[in-house]
């Protein structure tokens, strides 16, 4: 019997949930920050050739505010739990996926391997936000799954950060 191709469109939420502080003294002020993620789309997927029809790429940015007088350098550092499982459901069907850290799709993103950014924070910036940090999607082959809307949200990112110059504070 032949397999006809149902295309199914994918999608995936990266819930941010960080575990570091939110806010690091700076000299003479401080520096808040906040991260955002976008949606990974990841278009449609054709069971007979079993791939996707594109490799999505993800991006997520941090926007900071200071009080400090002079610029500061934000790095972090960001990590994917590797639970709940990665793969994104419609009803009782499923698809499993791959995050990576860079865009030749060989390093995975989870625990030990970060999604790694830093970006200069102004002096006295309101809402400054950074250069996009990103993030690359695949779907493996060989899931025979039939047409629909696959969708997975909650996946958790952890993290850390830090500052230089080193704030009297603290970072």
């Amino acid at each position: 019997m032949k397999k006809t191709a149902a295309a199914a469109a994918l999608s995936l939420a990266l819930t941010t949930l960080l575990v570091f502080p939110e806010q690091a003294g700076a000299a003479n002020g401080s520096v808040t920050c906040s991260v955002v993620s976008t949606t990974l789309g990841f278009n449609t997927y054709d069971p007979i050739s079993g791939t996707a029809d594109t490799l999505p790429t993800g991006t997520i940015n941090v926007q900071c505010t200071s009080t400090s007088n002079g610029a500061i350098l934000v790095t972090y550092n960001l990590t994917l739990a590797t639970s709940p499982a990665r793969a994104m459901a419609s009803g009782a069907n499923s698809v499993t996926y791959d995050l990576y850290t860079d865009s030749a799709r060989t390093i995975q993103w989870n625990t030990t391997n970060q999604v790694s950014c830093n970006f200069t924070v102004s002096a006295g910036a309101t809402n400054q936000q950074s250069p996009s940090c990103s993030f690359y999607g695949t779907i493996p082959g060989s899931q025979d799954v039939p047409a629909g809307t696959y969708t997975q949200t909650g996946l958790a990112v952890g993290g850390t950060w830090s500052c230089n110059p080193v704030p009297s504070q603290g970072c």
